[in-house]
């Protein structure tokens, strides 16, 4: 793989593809914010789905030193889980000492140890299969705005910030901004048009993820009630329209209290308000992803979607699985886009940026080929 990773890198990479190929959903470089101010990052954030009811989240505190200090990263990933409310904390870490791995036990933390590391290294499969984070990275890097707004590898980073701080329905909303900006950027900067396809995908596989989340809680609801609270999720964020109403009804209260003679200007505010929020076009979102076989598949779509965003050959839009190409058209119908702009030909041409990333395998596997992948109506070619 040239350019070669660092230590430190190449073991984060390594233990990603260990979660990938385990069957997780796996990201590397959450960087932890609180008020603006960057704490730490976490090197490697993994999420399963053993069952319909249970999700898992993983995070990985991963050192790859002379003197990796595995005694003082077990305290600092206890208090890291405990942080960020997640099921389970590891430490990855290059010493081999029996003690640490009794230690990490003793506390409920996995250690990952130098030799269980050095099979790891013997046994995953090669880097030419996946873009590493750096190489993709790189790629966001290559292309440099003129106008503001356009920093895409900042972005990047500041939209994997929810997977680990804000991970519900406000998470969803951000990344369905993000993906939308990104559909855009692909027709606006073709030269960099399979790049942007690349984070598109991301942020989609970040949506279906967060979906997939928030739609554990209402396993059991009734399909009206779980209609309803998914949308109310997606129209006001969280935690809902509770909060929204307790917020508004606080507002106009004060109004009525102390400025009666506007009393009626407030009642026509709040209803303007209320129109607005229901003309959020967010029912044809609630409906799809509520279907019982839709969620069920919602998993293994964030993983299809994020494996294309991160495959050395690229893929385009149109060799992608029935479920992805799906939340492509809901998607294209939410923001009003064109269907069959996803399907141009132009994702098919190979761009001089695509053309510099890591040499590739014939083709991505990632989804079925042409000729057997059956087109969904309104997205034939």
């Amino acid at each position: 793989m040239e350019p070669k990773l660092q230590k430190g890198y190449q073991m984060e990479e390594l233990i990603r593809r260990y979660f990938l190929r385990s069957g997780h959903f796996a990201v590397r470089g959450i960087p932890f914010v609180y008020r603006g101010f960057e704490i730490t990052d976490i090197d490697v954030w993994a999420y399963e789905r053993p069952s319909p009811m249970a999700r898992h989240r993983v995070v990985v505190d991963s050192k790859n030193k002379s003197t990796p200090k595995a005694i003082e990263r077990i305290f600092w990933a206890k208090g890291l889980q405990g942080v960020l409310k997640v099921e389970q904390a590891i430490v990855a870490t290059t010493d081999k000492r029996r003690e640490v791995s009794d230690f990490g036990r003793e506390h409920g933390i996995v250690i990952l140890d130098g030799n269980f590391l050095d099979r790891l290294e013997k046994t995953i499969e090669d880097f030419d299969q996946r873009l590493t984070e750096e190489q993709f990275i790189a790629l966001l890097a290559s292309y440099h705005p003129v106008k503001e707004g356009g920093d895409w590898k900042s972005r990047v980073k500041s939209a994997k910030q929810p997977l680990i701080s804000d991970f519900g329905y406000n998470a969803i909303n951000l990344w369905i901004g993000e993906a939308n900006f990104f559909a855009g950027q692909m027709f606006l900067v073709p030269t960099h048009k399979q790049v942007a396809c690349r984070v598109f995908y991301l942020m989609l596989s970040f949506v279906v993820i967060g979906t997939d989340f928030v739609l554990r809680d209402l396993l059991f609801s009734d399909s009206k009630i779980r209609f309803e609270m998914f949308n109310e999720g997606l129209r006001l964020g969280s935690p809902g329209d509770a909060n929204t109403s307790k917020i508004m009804n606080l507002a106009f209260g004060l109004i009525e209290h102390y400025a009666p003679e506007n009393r009626a200007v407030a009642l026509k505010v709040r209803s303007r308000i209320s129109d607005e929020l229901d003309s959020i076009p967010t029912r044809m979102l609630a409906e799809y992803f509520c279907k019982p076989h839709v969620a069920q598949e919602l998993f293994g779509i964030a993983k299809e979607f994020e494996a294309a965003a991160y495959s050395t050959s690229f893929v385009p839009p149109h060799r992608l699985s029935v479920g992805c190409k799906a939340i492509l058209g809901l998607f294209a119908d939410f923001w009003n886009i064109d269907r069959t702009k996803f399907l141009s030909e132009q994702f098919s041409a190979a761009s001089p940026v695509s053309e510099s990333a890591p040499s590739a395998p014939p083709e991505s596997k990632t989804g079925p080929s042409d000729k057997e992948q059956p087109e969904l109506p309104g997205l034939e070619s």
